[in-house]
């Protein structure tokens, strides 16, 4: 029987059929067909971008099979685009074939468009790319009436394609392939457009418009949105043309110039804020200030946008601006930010608040003379947000911004009270409203307050946290994280109160939840951690057989990768914090013989998953610590197998630290960054909810967990650990060496002998 062809064979075989099909309807024209409403695509136009869309994909993806259509379809594309018009039902057929020709030029067959006198090159930027990058009056009703799809399709790279931007990318093509020919003849193209704009500035506004665009395609060569431009066409001098034509716009006095102008100078300074020298930008702070009223949400938005991404800027790994940089004019970009907020369809403007959120992290101590203002101001905002939550990026930058005021300022004995005072109230009102996208930044936000506040705590604090435990809040999942975020503040700057209260047993309660949770699970260590760190033994120790079988029993019958790393990293804390001894004297109380069972079989093995270089070093420690303070392996020659695997395991923390890199906070900007991302992700730019309709949790960057060494120790583990080592060894003469030499690998011997001579001490 035969073998049914493949469908890669049939694609083959019939591919010269469907392709005369294809050339027969691009070359189709009927005007009978033609669409009445110049804002709909007619049946034709609708075929033809169909077949451009289809042709693209074949050049894209079977070049070899398409390289003998390839000449034919260019010139029938090309015929297309010569005679488009302009009009809005005509763009399908437009982006499609600019589409078409733009991956014609980014591939091996781009030599179809190279002539001797580069007549074919000069054709295509003055009757495709040219027309198609012009201003229209469609965008001109857009930037007037839909400021948020204006931008959507400027600046955020939407969904659905515009000519505009396929112009650009039609044009960016061309110059990587063309440099010199193309860049040369642009230059004119620019050169002749200025000139008409300069001689009629009030009515030829689009020719600058188009000039300005131009110049952007033809310079970026590579660019990234947290850098702007990262690689430019060299031909092309980015200062003198900001010089000449972008700045004059940005410095005309209110009222001169025409809005979109404006926004395009705003959207040339966003783009080129890495090739602008700092003096430049400085000296352009104040004008981009007084954009930040204008009555055209573009402009302003532009102008937000402007701000927070200059403030972004690192010269060598080095943040450019300072907040010396930025004070001078902290009180009027803040002032006009907050007004920019109060202008028609910007009350839940995202850019602004971002760049609101940015300020006040240059800023850092120095936001604290205009804390309270800005607190009052976010607070009536978030009285406003919590009625109605609509946009989630600007209810995430609100709070960010909160954070930060909150991590700068509410440390100041003077200040804390009157921060509290403010932004109580609108908390109680999202708590007791039960305003689920809010609730966990609301959490986040008390728990870097409560770790701020100087001592002692209101009371206020402590009646907020019965409620807290109540089981209901524990159900949402994106209350979790935030939650126990929570729980551990409680737990470190009030344990006395919480254990004088009574309220231990619900804390353990609540580990107990999370314990049987297989996506909280690791949260619930973060409480049992807490407990060690915080509470003195004696108050908790009662609880420990109980806690020791609910870990035992998981470990047992659910055990998961995270949840045995998570194990390793509370018994590694148990035994820095309070001795092996003690450690094994409470799983010997579960069962004897218990403390060596879980050291072999699950904790050793399981300390080499152990990540971020805290819990390493933490880890190492408490690995040397059995190895030299617990006499049944210290001292015992038939423990001499585990001795040496805790020797080298904690050797091996340590060396591979760096390899093993770690969970620490990372750049604010990244994490911002990510956790708005998330956000937008989650919610799609609807509401913050995921696709099963619960809420997303988004972390807070800037109310991130406080990384602390939980024991002295682990601050300087390499030292420690060579010290005790040392230390043992001078209470055993003549008997560490041997035993090091029998029991650790060639490698682990030379890592410790560094270590050893780094701590200055030695082994004998």
């Amino acid at each position: 029987m035969p073998c049914s062809p493949s469908s890669a064979e049939v694609f083959e075989d019939n591919l010269a059929a469907w392709m005369s099909e294809f050339q027969k309807y691009l070359a189709y024209s009927n005007p009978a067909l033609a669409e009445s409403d110049a804002a709909k695509a007619s049946v034709v136009d609708e075929v033809k971008a169909a077949i451009c869309e289809n042709v693209n994909l074949n050049l894209e993806k079977n070049e070899e099979e398409f390289a003998p259509y390839v000449r034919d379809f260019a010139t029938l594309v090309w015929g297309q685009l010569m005679q488009v018009g302009l009009e809005p039902g005509k763009d399908a057929l437009a982006t499609e074939a600019i589409r078409f020709l733009t991956t014609l030029v980014n591939g091996v067959h781009h030599t179809l468009l190279q002539d001797e006198d580069g007549s074919t090159l000069r054709t295509i930027i003055q009757n495709i790319v040219i027309p198609n990058l012009r201003f229209r009056d469609s965008d001109e009703e857009l930037f007037e009436d839909n400021y948020v799809e204006y931008i959507r399709r400027d600046i955020e790279g939407s969904d659905t394609d515009t000519r505009r931007r396929m112009a650009c990318e039609l044009l960016k093509a061309l110059t990587a392939k063309f440099q010199q020919a193309v860049t040369q003849s642009v230059s004119g193209y620019v050169s002749s457009l200025l000139a008409e704009h300069a001689a009629a500035p009030e009515s030829a506004w689009k020719q600058k418009d188009c000039a300005i665009y131009l110049v952007i395609a033809l310079t970026v060569r590579g660019k990234s949105e947290a850098k702007g431009a990262t690689l430019t066409n060299e031909l092309v001098n980015v200062g003198d043309f900001f010089g000449a034509h972008i700045l004059p716009e940005l410095q005309a006095p209110p009222g001169r110039g025409h809005p979109v102008l404006k926004a395009d100078a705003l959207k040339f300074v966003t783009t080129f804020r890495q090739q602008i020298p700092k003096p430049g930008c400085l000296a352009l702070l104040p004008s981009i200030t007084v954009l930040l009223t204008s009555e055209h949400n573009v402009v302003h938005t532009y102008a937000a946008l402007c701000v927070e991404r200059m403030l972004t800027v690192r010269d060598a790994g080095v943040p450019r601006f300072g907040s010396a940089d930025v004070l001078p004019l902290r009180d009027a970009l803040l002032g006009n930010l907050f007004m920019g907020l109060t202008l028609p369809d910007s009350g839940e403007n995202d850019y602004i608040m971002k760049a609101i959120m940015r300020l006040i992290a240059v800023l850092g101590s120095d936001a604290a003379p205009v804390a309270l203002l800005c607190a009052e101001r976010l607070a009536a905002l978030l009285m406003v947000q919590a009625q109605n939550p609509r946009n989630p990026l600007f209810a995430h930058y609100l709070f960010e911004s909160l954070a930060l005021l909150v991590r700068h300022c509410a440390g100041q004995a003077e200040l804390a009270p009157r921060l509290e005072a403010t932004l109580f109230p609108p908390f109680q009102a999202v708590l007791q409203a039960d305003v689920a996208e809010f609730a966990p930044y609301v959490f986040q936000l008390l728990a870097q307050m409560l770790e701020a506040r100087p001592s002692p705590l209101p009371a206020q604090y402590m009646l907020l946290f019965p409620p807290l435990l109540s089981p209901q809040l524990w159900e949402r999942p994106a209350n979790v994280p935030a939650l126990v975020r929570l729980l551990e503040a409680y737990l470190q700057r009030a344990p006395v109160e919480l254990v004088q209260g009574g309220h231990l047993t619900g804390v353990l309660g609540v580990f107990q939840k999370l314990n049987a949770s297989r996506a909280h699970d690791h949260e619930g260590f973060y409480i049992l951690n807490a407990l060690v760190q915080h509470l003195d033994s004696a108050a908790w120790q009662v609880h420990l057989p109980a806690l020791w079988s609910l870990l035992l029993q998981r470990l047992q019958h659910s055990r998961t990768t995270k949840y045995s790393r998570s194990f390793c990293v509370f018994l590694a804390l148990l035994i820095a914090k309070h001795g092996p001894g003690w450690t094994a004297a409470g799983l010997e109380h579960v069962q004897p013989g218990l403390f060596s069972m879980v050291l072999d079989q699950i904790w050793l093995p399981g300390l080499a998953g152990v990540s971020g270089d805290m819990e390493r070093r933490l880890a190492a420690v408490a690995a040397v610590k059995v190895a030299t303070d617990f006499p049944p392996v210290a001292a015992s020659d038939a423990a001499q197998p585990l001795w040496g695997r805790l020797v080298e395991v904690s050797i091996s923390l340590l060396t591979d630290e760096e390899d093993a890199g770690g969970n620490g906070a990372g750049d604010d900007e990244d994490d911002e960054q990510a956790a708005a991302a998330a956000v937008a992700m989650a919610t799609g730019g609807g509401a913050a909810t995921t696709a099963a309709g619960n809420v997303a949790y988004a972390r807070l960057a800037s109310a991130s967990r406080p990384e602390r060494e939980p024991v002295p120790e682990v601050g300087h583990a390499k030292q420690f650990v060579a010290t005790s080592l040392a230390h043992a060894a001078s209470q055993q003469p003549g008997r560490m060496a041997p035993r090091i030499a029998a029991s650790l690998a060639p490698a682990y011997q030379a890592s410790l002998a560094a270590m050893c001579a780094q701590a200055g001490v030695s082994i004998v």
